[in-house]
C-alpha cells in the first residue's frame, strides 16, 4: 500500500479545490441562465398580459360599436317603414286625384258636347223661331 505524502496529499487538494471551484462556476454559469430564462419567462408573461388587457377593450369597443349599429339598423328601419306607409298614402291619394280627374275630364266632354249642342240650336233656333214669329204676325195682320 501506498503511503500518502503531504506532497500527494496538496495535490490532491489541489485537484478537489480545481473541481470545486469548475462546478461552482458551471453552477453559477447555471442559475445566470436559469435566472435569465425567467426573466425572459416574466417579461413574456406581462406582454401576454398587456395583450390580452389590449385585446379584451378591443373586443369591448367591438362589442359596444356592434351594439350601436344594432340601434341604428333598427332606427333606420323604422324610419324607412314610416317612409313606406307615408308612400302608400300618397299613391292612395294619387289614385284618388287620378279618379276625379278621369271624373272632371268626362264632364268636361260632356259640358263640351251639351255645349256644342245647344249653341248650335240657339244659332238655328233663335232666328227660325223669330222668322216664324214674324211671318205668323204677317200673316195674321192679313
Amino acid at each position: 500500500m501506498k503511503k500518502f505524502t503531504l506532497k500527494g496529499f496538496g495535490n490532491l487538494l489541489l485537484l478537489l479545490l480545481l473541481l470545486s471551484a469548475g462546478s461552482q462556476s458551471a453552477f453559477a454559469q447555471d442559475f445566470s441562465s436559469i435566472n435569465e430564462d425567467l426573466d425572459q419567462l416574466e417579461t413574456l408573461i406581462n406582454d401576454t398580459l398587456r395583450n390580452t388587457e389590449e385585446q379584451r377593450k378591443q373586443l369591448e369597443d367591438l362589442q359596444k360599436n356592434l351594439s350601436e349599429s344594432g340601434e341604428l339598423i333598427e332606427s333606420y328601419e323604422s324610419i324607412i317603414s314610416g317612409q313606406e306607409q307615408y308612400l302608400a298614402s300618397l299613391q292612395k291619394q294619387l289614385g284618388e286625384m287620378s279618379e276625379t280627374y278621369r271624373r272632371q275630364s268626362a264632364l268636361s266632354a260632356r259640358y263640351a258636347q251639351n255645349s256644342k249642342f245647344w249653341r248650335t240650336f240657339t244659332l238655328i233656333a233663335i232666328p227660325a223661331a223669330t222668322g216664324l214669329g214674324v211671318w205668323a204676325g204677317i200673316s195674321i195682320a192679313r
